[in-house]
This record gives C-alpha cells, structure tokens and sequence, in this order.
C-alpha cells in the first residue's frame, strides 16, 4: 500500500529545500548517572573561531543543589581511584 504525506503550504523556503536551524547553545540538561542518580546542570556551547564543525561545551551544576554534590562525589572517586592507578604502578 502506498503512503503519502501531504504538507499544508509549508512556505517557499521548504519547498526548495532550505530550512535554517539554530543550535542550541545554552540550556538546562538533565541526567541519570548510574552511580550518583539525576544530575541537573547548566549548559553553553561555544563555536570555535574558524572550524563550524567543532565546539566547546561547559557544563556546571547550580551552587549547593544536590547535582553540585553529587558532582563533588563523583570527582572525589575519581581521584581516589587516580591515586589507587598510580600508587598500583609505581609499586611494580
């Protein structure tokens, strides 16, 4: 059986195959971490002067929210777990 989509004037630019799209550059994300549970953070992107195909992006939990810990945590473990790789081999 054949399927046809049929699209109210959808204006001249789609019909000739031109839609522009802004990206997104700044926001909220949300995110469940295995360990930690929901992180919420901050978001911005930024372009990097003379490649368009690479961009730079910083994410941030808000001051003292629960994401803000949860972060402290995970960067704890992380050099706890650095120390244990290097302590591991400087002994061999």
């Amino acid at each position: 059986m054949e399927q046809r989509v049929v699209l109210a004037d959808v204006g001249d630019d789609r019909r000739q195959g031109r839609h522009d799209v802004k990206k997104k550059t700044h926001g909220n994300m949300r995110l469940m971490h295995p360990l930690v549970g929901e992180l919420t953070l901050r978001y911005e992107t930024l372009a990097l002067p003379g490649d368009q195909e690479q961009s730079l992006s910083t994410y941030h939990a808000e001051p003292g929210s629960p994401s803000a810990e949860a972060l402290r945590l995970l960067a704890g473990w992380g050099a706890d777990a650095a120390r244990q790789r290097s302590a591991s081999s400087s002994a061999r």
